[in-house]
């Protein structure tokens, strides 16, 4: 039996298992290894400065220019993660094995709050090196095997689609419940060395443990066959992806260039609106307290990871993202005209939220389409590189945007001493709260609209690789909306 044939019943099997209604089930198995990365990233993101700073006894000037290299060197990693996920080759798949640095992740991570009590120059190599050792390895190969993964789990894209929106909503609802108890675990920690330890261990162990359900409980039904040997070794060439392969599928695919551009200026927006949120709300609207409300506007996504997938089944995944991006520009020029004003700060924010959540959130879908359209293109299966550029902009693009606007408000004269601000500084606050966002939104819904028409191009792809696949496996090639 060739590998097409064996495709084609994998497949077919799969397909008799959707009818049995198991999309909770498999939505609730992929939604376990979301669940640890997002607190791993709540985690990270929002307390290693405090704990290098507060805990440890690192200036903030040391532990931002450590924070900054490994974030860079994070974003090189993730191109060479995605050339080794295409040429990996193995008896549970592509990108299952991969999971497994959930549970290497989470060693790392204890390890970085175990920083020992040394020279401020030796505490930075040591949270350096195990940052990186959580980020640029282990977090990088496993969310660039994460996309090539669900495709190949979930080969049905509908019920994909289903099961992917199923497990981000239970994810996304757990990671908002965890950014609740996390901060009662921070303050019970405080200043301690050893409470720092036990939060880590808290923090991750579980979670890795629960994150490998899915290793267990999800197979990846189309798989590369490495139990038959090769015919010659031009069908060896064929399998392999070269850097060459890998760099001419993305550039000569304008969408995930297309698709790479949004994200990165959508984590520039959110980094700039992070950055100068404190800020705003301390001397424009003069009580920090009233952040706790804007903040409530992330239900905004919550609200379009309950909508995508319907959305998207009726209109199409890129025309719900082309019509989120204007919302999320409009959101931003409402709270831009409406000031202080809390409730426009409010619906700004509830509609900047919920304007790029497709993109944010729900954007392996998009790449699914345009993996596809490069083979259609090219001939050549890329999945890897495709899959991690997405990730190696929003990378770079988090530790841009956090250096931008401190560089913007230091360019102004801001002087945190000083009760009240220049005017000056005043507008750069301005600049980055809501003036830069809301233009480069808006920038970004247009480029979207007027370029990214891979939709039109899709029904071809499908019946055009059906056909070569079909063709290949010496088989009638499938009617029409039958499985990618």
């Amino acid at each position: 039996m060739s590998t097409e044939t064996r495709k084609t019943a994998a497949l077919s099997e799969r397909d008799s298992e959707h009818s049995k209604g198991r999309t909770v089930r498999d939505g609730l198995c992929w939604g376990s290894g979301m669940m640890a990365t997002i607190l791993m990233m709540t985690l990270f993101t929002t307390y290693i400065s405090f704990y290098a700073t507060n805990v440890i006894g690192m200036r903030a000037k040391t532990i931002g220019i450590v924070l900054l290299i490994t974030k860079l060197f994070d974003g090189v990693t993730d191109l060479i993660a995605g050339f080794i996920i295409d040429n990996t080759h193995t008896r549970l798949g592509k990108a299952r094995p991969y999971e497994w640095a959930i549970p290497f992740g989470a060693i790392f991570a204890i390890l970085c709050f175990a920083t020992p009590n040394a020279s401020e120059p030796m505490q930075a190599v040591w949270i350096g090196v195990t940052y990186v050792l959580v980020w640029a390895v282990c977090y990088t190969l496993r969310s660039a095997a994460e996309p090539v993964y669900l495709l190949r789990a979930f080969p049905d894209e509908k019920y994909r689609n289903s099961v992917f929106s199923l497990a981000t909503i239970i994810s996304q609802g757990i990671g908002l419940a965890l950014g609740v108890v996390l901060p009662l675990l921070v303050a019970q920690a405080g200043t301690s060395r050893s409470g720092w330890v036990r939060l880590a261990v808290i923090a991750t162990v579980p979670f890795a443990a629960v994150a490998m359900i899915r290793f267990f409980t999800v197979p990846e039904v189309v798989k590369d066959d490495v139990t038959v040997k090769k015919e010659s070794k031009e069908e060896q060439k064929k399998e392999k992806v070269s850097v060459k392969d890998g760099l001419r599928a993305v550039f000569t695919n304008k969408y995930i260039l297309l698709l790479t551009l949004a994200i990165f200026i959508i984590v520039i927006c959110s980094g700039l609106l992070n950055t100068s949120m404190a800020y705003y709300f301390q001397y424009f609207v003069g009580d920090q307290k009233k952040m706790s409300i804007a903040s409530l506007a992330f239900s905004g996504m919550l609200v379009m990871l309950v909508a995508f997938n319907p959305l998207a089944t009726k209109f199409g995944k890129a025309n719900v993202m082309k019509v989120c991006l204007l919302v999320s520009a409009v959101g931003c020029f409402i709270r831009w005209f409406g000031g202080v004003n809390i409730l426009t700060i409010f619906i700004g924010n509830a509609l900047m939220m919920m304007g790029v959540t497709p993109m944010a959130i729900y954007f392996p879908l998009y790449l699914f389409d345009i993996m596809d359209y490069g083979e259609w293109k090219s001939g050549k299966r890329v999945e890897g590189v495709i899959a991690v550029f997405p990730g190696f902009a929003n990378k770079v693009a988090g530790g841009l945007s956090v250096s931008i606007g401190a560089f913007i408000l230091d360019a102004a004269g801001y002087d945190g001493k000083l009760a009240v601000q220049s005017a000056q500084a005043m507008n750069a606050i301005e600049l980055c709260f809501n003036i830069l966002p809301a233009v480069l939104l808006a920038i970004t819904a247009v480029i979207m609209i007027l370029f990214y028409n891979i939709d039109k191009y899709m029904p071809q792809v499908k019946t055009d690789l059906a056909a070569r696949k079909a063709a290949e496996a010496g088989q009638q090639p499938k009617e029409e909306g039958g499985n990618q």
